[in-house]
Order: structure tokens, then C-alpha cells, then sequence
């Protein structure tokens, strides 16, 4: 048995997904008092930013990425008040 035998490697990170009935061209604002209504963009442009994939199950608009990924695009999401929850 030779090294490359013992390698072991990482499995792929697990994905979860959130989902929310707003409309991915929708234009999210920081609600928060402090930030001055700060425009984040279209919550279409912020996926893409944080490389989380969208896709559709009827009315609802299902974004999916690793853990780490998606905690930052929620955030944004949570700073907008933008309603979401864990699928």
C-alpha cells in the first residue's frame, strides 16, 4: 500500500437551503437604525455574490450553499427584514 492510499480526503460540505416568497429582483435594504438604509442589491446579485444557487418550487424561491456561504447571504436577508426560513 503506498501513500496515495492513505490520503484522506474531505467530504463535500453540506448544503442547506432557505426559502422565501420575495421575488429575486427584489432590491434589499439594511433596515437597521444604524446603517442609514444602505441598499445590499437585488437579492438575485447578492446570491451570485456569495455563490449560493436558486432555483424554484412554485411560489417559492429556494436558495441552497454550504453553511458558511449562506449565513452571509441570511444575513443580508435578516439586516432587510426580509422574511425567510430553513427548508
Amino acid at each position: 500500500m503506498d501513500n496515495k492510499d492513505k490520503i484522506i480526503k474531505n467530504p463535500s460540505p453540506i448544503e442547506i437551503s432557505v426559502g422565501t416568497y420575495h421575488h429575486p429582483q427584489s432590491v434589499l435594504k439594511d433596515q437597521r437604525g444604524a446603517s442609514h438604509g444602505i441598499l445590499f442589491g437585488t437579492i438575485e446579485s447578492i446570491a451570485k455574490q456569495y455563490g449560493v444557487k436558486m432555483s424554484t418550487k412554485g411560489p417559492l424561491y429556494v436558495y441552497t450553499a454550504p453553511k458558511n456561504r449562506l449565513q452571509l447571504f441570511v444575513e443580508k436577508l435578516h439586516f432587510a427584514r426580509a422574511q425567510f426560513f430553513e427548508m
